[in-house]
């Protein structure tokens, strides 16, 4: 069991300091954490901050809530969500002042949150207690599934567009690799045989402010929109924009967009954001069997997305309802489904043969049930 420990210790060790320089700023106090790799020297060097403040503190807010929450906004019942995962788990970091951040749910906190569960699996093996470290695993996998798995990979990958040339873009790599063979190696969330993958509801004629939380929460509309993508857009048509502008612009934007008759050149570059969200996603679904399910029902929702712009291209914004929920069906019970909607007399449209396992798309057009955000 020595080697299982082994493996463990290195794993824990891999996790926490990769979490602690997306935590730290740049400077003399994370010599010792890069010693002896000479790509990362610079983070030992002040002068690095300014790509830190860049990348990590202002391009894209590295925290859980940003992405999973149903409108794109930091905290919430997201970040708490997050903390009790780490009272459940004895991790205490979040709370202990080590670390400034705005929220429990930041990716390095949740990275060394990870590596704490690791860890507790070495222990247990190096104490030859099986069953505790089977119990570790579970709760890794359950962390996995519910958090990281979820939106360290999106954000990452926003990440490393803002840090190529700097020595982020290493520490990114290194990330996205170190949970890709977490995944890999935990299977968090599988897509199973004969599994039915719901994308949930997709605003079928949205006002601006429906339409804005939908795209600002990757939760919902399966794409990550950068400050980039709205400033390109609202600078093609002349609208103003400002260097301390970000994302939380979207809507003053989208309101002088529809105001003006612009809808069309606002959202039109961004239906190609949410196809190469989506095919991203597929692939992912792929290339990583062990989140198939998450990465399944992500490329729905931003095949979702790319319809209902394209919609809102051709017929601007309105104001109803009406919602387009995406499924994806195995191929032996597609045939079952659409008659069960027909029966139900529900408006439904087959879309075609997905690019995962088995997967099919079907959309179906109905009203939003009472209540609903999307």
């Amino acid at each position: 069991m020595r080697d299982l420990a082994e493996r463990a210790e290195a794993r824990a060790s891999v996790a926490a300091v990769l979490g602690a320089l997306l935590l730290a700023e740049p400077g003399p106090a994370l010599a010792d954490r890069v010693r002896g790799v000479p790509r990362l020297a610079s983070l030992a060097d002040e002068a690095t901050a300014v790509d830190y403040e860049r990348i990590v503190l202002r391009a894209v807010p590295p925290y859980e809530s940003v992405f999973l929450s149903v409108d794109g906004r930091r905290g919430g019942a997201v970040t708490a969500s997050v903390a009790g995962a780490y009272d459940d788990a004895g991790f205490t970091e979040h709370v202990g002042g080590e670390w400034r951040t705005a929220g429990a749910d930041h990716l390095g906190l949740e990275l060394r949150a990870h590596a704490h569960l690791v860890a507790r699996e070495a222990a247990a093996w190096a104490a030859d207690r099986p069953d505790e470290a089977a119990d570790a695993v579970g709760e890794q996998r359950d962390f996995l599934a519910g958090h990281l798995a979820r939106w360290a990979e999106p954000c990452l990958a926003a990440l490393a567009a803002h840090a190529v040339g700097t020595v982020y873009a290493e520490v990114v790599a290194a990330s996205r690799e170190f949970l890709a063979r977490e995944i890999d190696a935990l299977r968090p969330m599988p897509l199973l045989d004969g599994a039915v993958v719901d994308a949930g509801g997709v605003p079928r004629a949205p006002g601006p402010g429906r339409l804005t939380r939908h795209l600002l929460s990757f939760a919902v509309s399966g794409i990550w929109l950068d400050a980039g993508d709205i400033e390109s857009a609202a600078r093609s048509l002349g609208f103003p924009w400002r260097p301390m502008d970000g994302r939380g612009r979207l809507r003053q934007l989208v309101g002088a967009a529809h105001e003006a008759g612009e809808m069309p050149g606002l959202v039109g570059p961004w239906i190609a954001v949410a196809e190469s969200s989506r095919d991203r996603h597929r692939a992912l679904a792929q290339d990583q069997p062990g989140a198939a399910a998450w990465w399944t029902e992500c490329a729905l929702r931003a095949e979702g997305t790319a319809v209902l712009l394209a919609d809102v291209a051709s017929g601007g914004l309105a104001g109803d309802d009406r919602d387009v929920a995406l499924v994806a069906v195995p191929g032996d019970r597609l045939g079952d489904a659409l008659d069960a909607l027909s029966a139900a007399g529900v408006p439904h449209e087959h879309v075609g043969e997905g690019h995962t396992s088995g997967g099919i798309g079907t959309m179906v057009d109905g009203e939003a049930a009472e209540g609903s955000e999307r």
